[in-house]
């Protein structure tokens, strides 16, 4: 079990239920609207981009990527060669592309199970 794992499992203990379901994802939505705020003001200082989470590299957890340093990565993995990962970067570049900090944040976390990313639409509210 990893440190996330042995988080959430000590805050929902060993059986999960309907009750902290709802409790785990309402602090979730907390964490991602005080997160939202850094994205904020990274997006003020840097520029359009995403917040990145590398939840196992002890150096650089946390950082922001510009559009410039995506598409430069994008860039790199098509003179390496490397068409998925390319491919990858260039979705998350275009979606990052329509970003409104205002109303939404990108989010990219890579990790042992690879790069994935995500939006946070701060006006939708969900069950």
């Amino acid at each position: 079990m990893d440190r996330r794992e042995k988080l959430i499992a000590s805050v929902i203990g060993p059986e999960l239920d309907a009750t902290k379901t709802k409790m785990l994802d309402a602090t979730i939505k907390l964490i991602l609207g005080d997160m939202g705020e850094q994205y904020c003001k990274m997006w003020d200082v840097e520029g359009p981009g995403v917040m990145v989470f590398q939840p196992g590299n002890k150096d650089r957890s946390m950082f922001f990527w510009t559009l410039k340093e995506l598409h430069a990565a994008q860039e790199k993995c098509e003179q390496n060669n490397d068409g998925d990962l390319a491919e990858t970067f260039r979705r998350i570049l275009g979606a990052a592309q329509k970003i409104d900090p205002t109303e939404k944040a990108g989010y990219v976390i890579n990790d042992q199970e690879g790069i994935r990313y995500f939006e946070i639409d701060y006006n939708k509210a969900s069950e």
